[in-house]
């Protein structure tokens, strides 16, 4: 019988696992957590002085600084935290994570116009504007479905973060019947949870108010990455078993 993932379970668990072991998580990512702040100021208040292609070298640095963030939660999680290196660094693990990231991100940006087109045309064939506010739930059906099945695949963040080879056929096998609980905990989740850190911000923030809603923003980060890392050792339980 398929896994059933808890997801009020997965969510309690994505709390409690960091906060027991807080220690080992906050010495493991206040490296990459300090550099991903020193980012944000310099891109934030230094962008004006800047050369143009400065802004595009530090958002690649500002990606590559949150793979590293993620894929040390991910092993902070399902891994002994204290056995975790205190200090992350980029390696061929976060090359193949970041890979991972690309290609789902681009599957996603072709599964969106092919899901949603047919309804598009629907509203365009019967002459009503697909701009028309009243029909744009229809446009969100499409980014929904194109959602589940990026969400499937999502497994292969986790697998790869703790070194093992995987591909989309596992991911997708694995996430049987789980579909749309993993959208809720890596779609419905951080649209949720992002837009409540947006509600804080402001225009002229101060440089304390943008620490602040940085650390907050990465704290809600590393509570989904443990909430996708719980949902991966849920539903990996039977190949533990192989293994074993």
């Amino acid at each position: 019988m398929a896994t059933r993932l808890q997801v009020g379970k997965v969510l309690l668990g994505a709390f409690l696992v960091p906060w027991s072991n807080r220690e080992a998580f906050a010495r493991a990512l206040a490296i990459p957590l300090l550099s991903i702040v020193a980012v944000n100021l310099s891109w934030y208040y230094a962008r004006d002085y800047l050369p143009s292609f400065s802004n595009w070298l530090l958002y690649f640095v500002y990606c590559g600084l949150y793979v590293i963030f993620a894929v040390t939660c991910h092993r902070l999680v399902l891994l002994d935290a204290r056995s975790v290196a205190a200090r992350p660094h980029w390696s061929w693990r976060e090359t193949k994570f970041l890979a991972w990231v690309i290609v789902i991100g681009l599957i996603f940006a072709v599964a969106l116009p092919v899901l949603a087109t047919p309804m598009t045309n629907i509203l365009m064939w019967t002459g009503l504007g697909v701009h028309d506010d009243r029909f744009q739930w229809s446009i969100q059906c499409g980014q929904i479905l194109a959602l589940y099945i990026v969400s499937r695949l999502f497994l292969v963040f986790p697998a790869t973060a703790i070194d093992r080879r995987v591909n989309f056929k596992w991911a997708w096998r694995r996430s049987k019947n789980n579909g749309w609980r993993l959208v809720i905990i890596v779609g419905a989740l951080p649209w949720a949870l992002s837009n409540l850190v947006w509600l804080l911000y402001r225009e002229n923030e101060g440089i304390l108010e943008d620490i602040v809603i940085t650390f907050l923003g990465s704290a809600i980060v590393a509570f989904e990455v443990a909430a996708l890392s719980l949902s991966y050792r849920e539903l990996t339980k039977e190949d533990a078993m192989d293994r074993g």
